[in-house]
């Protein structure tokens, strides 16, 4: 599976965090930038909906395929020039499974079909 990097740089006056050669957009202190990519970081990992998609090849022909919401890139942030040479930098929490974000979302199903009955 592809692993997405977010990477805090310096940018325009301030801070950014940027994924291959794409910048977010700039804040005034390194924290500001680092808290912005783990957050879009984490995102970035969240399942979605299943759904049909058709795209276009290189050669010009349509495909058809079902794209799984729970086929997601894994994310890091990567803070200092020391740490993009080494890996991964420490994060708060381990990632979720895919059992256990599946389990988060049918609990989160339960509980709003539960306040929508009683209402």
């Amino acid at each position: 599976m592809a692993t997405i990097r977010y990477e805090i740089v310096e940018h325009d006056g301030g801070w950014a965090y940027k994924v291959d050669d794409v910048f977010s957009e700039a804040f005034a202190t390194h924290a500001d930038a680092l808290a912005a990519a783990e957050i879009a970081a984490r995102h970035h990992e969240l399942p979605g909906s299943t759904e049909e998609i058709e795209f276009q090849d290189t050669d010009g022909r349509w495909h058809e395929q079902v794209a799984s919401g729970f086929d997601r890139p894994h994310t890091k942030v990567v803070d200092t020039p020391e740490e993009r040479n080494v890996g991964e930098r420490p994060s708060a929490a381990e990632p979720r499974s895919s059992l256990q974000t599946f389990l988060l979302l049918a609990g989160l199903g339960l509980a709003i079909g539960y306040l929508v009955r009683r209402h």
